[in-house]
């Protein structure tokens, strides 16, 4: 798949447009929407990494998040932090995340052109299938930055050996997070997103994600 002449790969996988604030990585679509056995792939992430939330993302990669953190970091983009959970009493409390705002394209190859569509196209409503561009309202993605933690004496970032390098639940690592908090414990919420099988393409397909900023 090409991408731009302006772009220039700075870590594996990954590419940067200073000019254009813009970062792409490698993927492919890890999930098959289209199988009429198990209609319904329910979703907590929009892309990780191997090993890790292939079965319920949208796309997986192997960029390194912290690569991509760090190619958003080129192009000017500010970090905030992931959104986190907190009880106050008996009550569960989110905590938003926050970060610059940007916006999160798939382009891959349908008919032999290159199309490119709002990840958000590829999300819908489990309640009535309405995608989530269409029920984002004021929502949004930011550059939330994930976090560093100490395992084993070392520090790692932590969305590098959870997998969240774009979330759509609030594990609390994400790199990417969007701006309304999801619970992921269907313990404390019910599940509400599942692949949008009308955008969704098949299994296996290569995907160039790209994140702007806005």
């Amino acid at each position: 798949m090409k991408s731009p002449g302006s772009l220039r790969e700075v870590f594996p996988h990954v590419r940067v447009d200073a000019a254009a604030r813009l970062v792409e990585f490698d993927g492919r679509v890890p999930i098959d929407a289209h199988n009429e056995k198990s209609p319904r792939v329910y979703l907590e992430v929009v892309a990780c990494t191997p090993d890790t939330k292939e079965h319920e993302a949208l796309i997986v990669t192997e960029a390194l998040p912290s690569h991509v953190h760090a190619a958003l970091l080129l192009v000017g983009l500010v970090p905030g932090k992931p959104g986190s959970w907190d009880w106050e009493g008996k009550t569960l409390v989110a905590l938003p995340p926050a970060g610059d705002g940007v916006m999160v394209t798939a382009v891959y190859e349908r008919d032999g052109l290159s199309v490119e569509f709002p990840v958000t196209d590829w999300i819908a409503s489990v309640r009535d299938g309405q995608s989530l561009t269409q029920l984002g309202g004021n929502d949004r993605w930011l550059f939330a930055g994930s976090t560093m933690v100490t395992r084993g004496g070392r520090e790692w970032y932590r969305s590098d050996g959870e997998g969240t390098l774009i979330g759509l639940t609030c594990f609390g690592s994400e790199t990417v997070a969007w701006s309304r908090m999801f619970n992921p414990d269907s313990g404390v919420e019910d599940p509400h997103w599942i692949a949008n099988r009308a955008t969704v393409p098949p299994m296996g397909t290569p995907v160039v994600v790209r994140i702007m900023a806005r």
